[in-house]
């Protein structure tokens, strides 16, 4: 049975992540998330699934994150936000305690042929210059000082994850913007990323990253492109820059805004 791990799972990439996974009869899923309500809530179904378990609590709960990711294939790193919190570094804090733990894992089990859990992370497209080539170039600085904390936080992971490289592989998966919206089609690119890309199609194309047997996307920055059409624009996209920049510029404000 395929076996993985969802952090981040009440995010709309992490419950997009694990409706696909239910899709298919031979998955197991661990999903971590905070708050167990609201996950049922989103996906009813995997409270009577003995194909998902959930791990409620905080990801600094050494035991419990151990407990979610022991014997997994692969590990999903979902953890983010929209909003651009001033000294955001959930990122990094949850990249930092997986890399603990899958270490402290690796030595319990050096004994066995197998490799650790391959990490698919969920980066931004925004960090690359080669994926986001077709991004106007003001307009890529408007979104990069619009998200920059949440920006600093996944280079800072990134920077974490590669350092690790000689035991721990890592796919850097970084979509374009992204909508809430339903399932049309991927495909994975080494060169370019499409906005607006569905959760639904990003989920797809990271699970694709994951299953894959060949290694090439191993340590590499992956797009995420359509193949039947473009996702629909995520309406709320205005009033998300327009606040990110406000915190960008008068971090003091973060308080008082949306």
């Amino acid at each position: 049975m395929a076996s993985y791990a969802v952090l981040g799972a009440t995010g709309n990439c992490g419950s997009a992540l694990i409706q696909l996974l239910l899709q298919r009869p031979n998955a197991s899923i661990h999903a971590f998330c905070r708050n167990k309500p609201k996950l049922i809530g989103l996906l009813p179904e995997i409270e009577k699934s003995d194909r998902v378990t959930v791990y409620q609590g905080s990801i600094k709960d050494t035991d419990l994150l151990t407990a979610c990711l022991r014997g997994r294939r692969a590990v999903f790193v979902v953890l983010s936000s929209n909003i651009n919190e001033p000294g955001f570094r959930v990122g990094r804090d949850a990249n930092k305690a997986v890399i603990d733990v899958l270490r402290t894992l690796h030595r319990e089990d050096s004994g066995s042929t197998g490799p650790p859990p391959k990490i698919i992370l969920l980066s931004s497209a925004t960090l690359d210059d080669t994926l986001s080539r077709k991004t106007p170039y003001l307009l890529r600085q408007i979104l990069h000082m619009s998200a920059s904390h949440i920006y600093n936080d996944l280079a800072e992971s990134e920077k974490l994850l590669r350092a690790e490289q000689e035991w721990l592989t890592t796919v850097f998966v970084k979509p374009g913007a992204l909508s809430v919206d339903e399932q049309r089609g991927h495909a994975l690119s080494f060169v370019e990323s499409d906005n607006p890309v569905s959760y639904l199609d990003l989920a797809a194309a990271m699970i694709e990253a994951a299953d894959d047997t060949t290694d090439k996307y191993d340590m590499k920055n992956i797009g995420v492109v359509n193949t039947n059409g473009a996702a629909r624009f995520p309406t709320g996209t205005p009033l998300c820059i327009a606040t990110g920049l406000l915190r960008h510029f008068v971090p003091s404000l973060h308080p008082y805004l949306p």
